[in-house]
């Protein structure tokens, strides 16, 4: 794991980087009034097209009222079979398994990559990003922009939006895939929330407030997750297709019956989630979310009880999902945007098999009722 100062370093650039990203801009309005963004961005497609090369970035946004923006991020790519690393054990005693929660490799450390672009609208309203630069400076040989649909005035204004044409849509195996170019040449799916709190860590909220403070434990965090994924389980039949299902649910974090339990010693949470669709005698899920280095970041891991096979932990295909958390201008916690890199491995050596129909390669947001996430009825 890197440094605070290292982290502290990187996190100065989203601010310091815009004194030298060249010729000034014209001054333009703020997306949704709202200087700081975490957005995820993927680009998702059928096996048949991309032959499994599916990638999935997570990272903040910071945008000027000189026009310029800067992102800083983390990315995984489905071909880099990257793999699951430990982050923090997970005591939380009761019925939670005592296990390691595991995040994607890299995610622990300074983001992986970033840019330097412009922003502006176009007549019909889009957000355009353009990256014309890396984060060091050096000039993209073609500048690439995204196109954004922006939806402002969530949460009583503390917090507006921005997501790709066809982020959200019905629950299904046939999610329309944007045309290149529709969002991006590079991607094809993202959202975004943005406020005006900091990107800081000061702002991140803990998981002992999630589980007891009253704000956030009775509320049921929702929203979609696109993915690349397989179109079942009939190895004979299946195919790479990309699907959209829903984030989160019914459940809360405080929930009198069958609440989060926070770990001893770690700052996680576990959750031993009851009669859930994993197929077995035992439908139980293992849940786990835990803080992570720095700025907004959190990790959520879970996998299905019965694959432990009696044993209290589960050491191979779990579903790692890197996240950020989501603050309103007021520092109030309203739920993440994440992403999901699954690299399937042999549960007889623990490394990466090149199974790429079992992966599952996605982003999503998962957030609170009052950021009005567009839920199929």
């Amino acid at each position: 794991m890197r440094s605070a100062g290292a982290l502290a370093a990187v996190m100065a650039l989203l601010a310091s980087v815009l004194v030298t990203a060249g010729p000034t801009q014209a001054a333009s309005p703020l997306p949704g009034g709202k200087s700081n963004w975490v957005v995820s961005v993927g680009y998702l497609d059928l096996a048949t097209k991309n032959n499994y090369r599916n990638w999935a970035r997570l990272g903040y946004y910071a945008f000027q009222t000189d026009g310029t923006v800067t992102t800083n991020y983390w990315t995984w790519n489905q071909r880099d079979q990257v793999q699951r690393v430990n982050a923090m054990t997970a005591n939380c005693g009761g019925n939670v398994p005592t296990c390691p929660i595991r995040t994607v490799d890299g995610f622990a450390g300074d983001p992986m990559g970033g840019y330097q672009g412009t922003f502006g609208y176009t007549a019909d309203g889009r957000l355009a990003v353009t990256w014309t630069r890396t984060a060091s400076g050096t000039p993209l040989g073609q500048p690439v922009t995204e196109y954004w649909n922006v939806t402002t005035g969530l949460a009583n204004g503390r917090a507006a939006r921005i997501t790709s044409p066809t982020f959200y849509g019905a629950y299904g195996n046939d999610v329309t895939i944007p045309a290149p170019g529709t969002f991006s040449a590079h991607a094809n799916f993202g959202v975004g929330y943005g406020s005006n709190a900091s990107l800081g860590r000061e702002s991140r909220a803990t998981m002992a407030q999630l589980v007891k403070d009253p704000r956030y434990n009775a509320e049921p965090y929702r929203g979609a997750y696109v993915v690349a994924k397989a179109s079942s389980s009939v190895p004979a039949t299946r195919t790479g297709i990309v699907g959209r299902e829903g984030t989160g649910g019914a459940w809360t974090f405080g929930a009198a019956s069958n609440p989060w339990k926070l770990c001893d010693g770690s700052p996680c949470m576990g959750w031993l989630q009851p009669n859930t669709s994993c197929a077995s005698t035992d439908k139980d899920r293992v849940r786990y979310i835990g803080e992570i280095g720095g700025g907004r970041r959190n990790t959520e891991e879970y996998w299905c009880k019965s694959l432990a096979q009696g044993k209290p932990c589960y050491a191979y295909n779990s579903h790692p999902r890197p996240m950020l958390q989501v603050i309103d201008d007021a520092g109030e916690f309203q739920g993440w945007v994440g992403v999901e890199a699954f690299t399937h491995v042999s549960t007889t050596t623990g490394l990466p098999d090149s199974s790429w129909i079992e992966g599952y390669w996605g982003i999503f947001d998962m957030v609170s009722a009052t950021l009005q996430p567009e839920l199929p009825s």
